[in-house]
């Protein structure tokens, strides 16, 4: 299956530093959520993994990492800090659909991952993902939440998310499209959702971000 590349070489210098100034630090706690549910020789892979602050935590706690991405300039920046660590992380230049889909994964983290992409493509990925996890392990993402009510609050939800989206997608960062229902998209899949959080921006009427963690059945599935 061929899907949209979308590259962050020329925004890796600066793409954590933009996110937590939009998101007032939301998009960071989100990515951290997950940290929490993971156990020690846990196999976790992380895709569309960035600069990885968030792999190198689980690493520090002592799951198994592996973290893909397209980006050389994020990967070399990641590589760096975990030399700086003395921590190993499996770290692999590529496209997570053209890796072997082995289905052996304790944990599978995709944070803000999803979102570069149009929903059609977006629902494909997450089949990819979906057969990364080994039966009875776990799925975990974070991405921008819909709107926590109606009137005001959605009003304000989707002028923030609209003006975030289209400048990820005037940079060529990601495609134009509505904010995923992912909860639905996995439940439809048969994974059971464990948790979700949301990490609202300022403030709890206005936009927010949330993560979830989602449980693949044991037998009967992919």
């Amino acid at each position: 299956m061929s899907f949209v590349r979308f590259v962050y070489d020329r925004v890796a210098f600066l793409y954590d530093e933009v996110c937590a100034f939009y998101s007032l630090g939301a998009i960071a706690r989100s990515k951290r959520h997950h940290l929490g549910f993971l156990e020690v020789g846990n196999r976790v892979l992380y895709v569309g993994v960035g600069r990885g602050a968030d792999a190198l935590a689980a690493a520090r706690a002592g799951a198994q990492v592996t973290a893909v991405d397209l980006s050389e300039p994020m990967l070399r920046r990641l590589r760096s800090a975990a030399i700086r660590e003395g921590l190993y992380l499996e770290l692999i230049e590529g496209d997570v659909s053209q890796l072997p889909c082995l289905g052996d994964y304790d944990v599978v983290v995709a944070n803000y991952f999803l979102n570069m992409f149009a929903e059609s493509d977006a629902q494909s990925m997450l089949d990819v993902l979906l057969g990364q996890v080994r039966p009875g392990g776990r799925l975990c993402l974070a991405d921008f939440a819909p709107a926590a009510g109606l009137g005001l609050r959605r009003v304000m939800t989707t002028a923030y998310y609209r003006l975030v989206n289209g400048v990820g997608w005037l940079l060529g960062i990601c495609a134009l499209h509505e904010i995923p229902d992912l909860p639905r998209w996995l439940s439809g899949r048969g994974f059971e959702i464990l948790d979700i959080k949301r990490f609202p921006v300022a403030g709890r009427s206005g936009p927010a971000y949330w993560a979830m963690i989602a449980r693949r059945p044991s037998v009967g599935l992919l």
